[in-house]
């Protein structure tokens, strides 16, 4: 049970909600395996307790037993009011720990300091309409695979195209405002975008690689370049316990 110190149970309450939805979604459909499900554990456990243990530590500061302990917690407070950047730290409460998954239904990465594991960014981007959104209205609730300049389906096979749009998955292509108007060489099932504000160039120039690999609680779950979006996207689907789907039948139409 979450304690009420840091007014985190509702927000834990939708990390849960966002962990377990799509993936009870994916095993109902029949998509994916039961087994899936054993990843929600594994990822919200850690964090949960976590916050937790930071709820209790400040019911320790805000409600102390005795006396002169509120005395002294007062006159530190009054003292880093005085210190603009500590205050900060706390009125934006940046000592809250944050959500990074290390296993579960992802890629697990084998460096330090991969982006693999926490949630993705939400830019603004410029559709082929000429709107700007933000993009999750782009991706919907759905999993996307997004492409800095580059065609993300390009390295992938028909049958992974295939199996991956019977997921859900939007195909998205990230260009500069200035070149979203260009012919465009991307396959047919590929999204194209505008990067309004910059931010995802920005993003994808930390790294070397120029494909994410986002789920539906926009947790990101693998990193690929296009020379191995195919064994990248092989890896995910067994994190993520894809079940095989049966073939369409072909439907013969009789000559008279």
């Amino acid at each position: 049970i979450m304690p009420v110190w840091q007014g985190q149970g509702y927000n834990s309450g939708m990390r849960d909600a966002s962990n377990l939805a799509w993936k009870l979604s994916l095993v109902i459909k029949g998509l994916a395996a039961d087994s899936l499900l054993d990843s929600y554990e594994q990822e919200r456990r850690d964090h949960a307790k976590a916050m937790i243990n930071l709820s209790v530590l400040a019911g320790h500061v805000l409600a102390p037993p005795k006396r002169w302990q509120g005395t002294l917690r007062d006159g530190v407070s009054w003292l880093l009011n005085y210190l603009p950047p500590v205050k900060r730290y706390f009125v934006e409460m940046r000592f809250k720990p944050m959500p990074q998954y290390t296993r579960g239904a992802l890629i697990v990465p084998s460096e330090k300091g991969s982006p693999v594991g926490k949630m993705f960014i939400q830019p603004k981007v410029l559709t082929d309409a000429g709107t700007t959104v933000l993009l999750d209205e782009v991706i919907g609730e759905n999993f996307a695979i997004i492409a800095w300049g580059c065609d993300p389906t390009w390295g992938l096979t028909p049958a992974q195209i295939t199996q991956w749009k019977a997921l859900g998955t939007r195909f998205i292509q990230v260009l500069p405002d200035v070149q979203l108007r260009a012919p465009s060489d991307a396959g047919p099932d590929v999204i194209r975008v505008g990067d309004s504000t910059g931010r995802l160039k920005e993003w994808f120039a930390r790294g070397t690689s120029s494909i994410a690999l986002v789920r539906p609680d926009r947790f990101l779950a693998g990193l690929a370049i296009p020379q191995t979006i195919d064994q990248t996207c092989e890896e995910l689907a067994r994190a993520l316990k894809v079940l095989p789907q049966p073939a369409a039948k072909a439907v013969v139409s009789k000559v008279a």
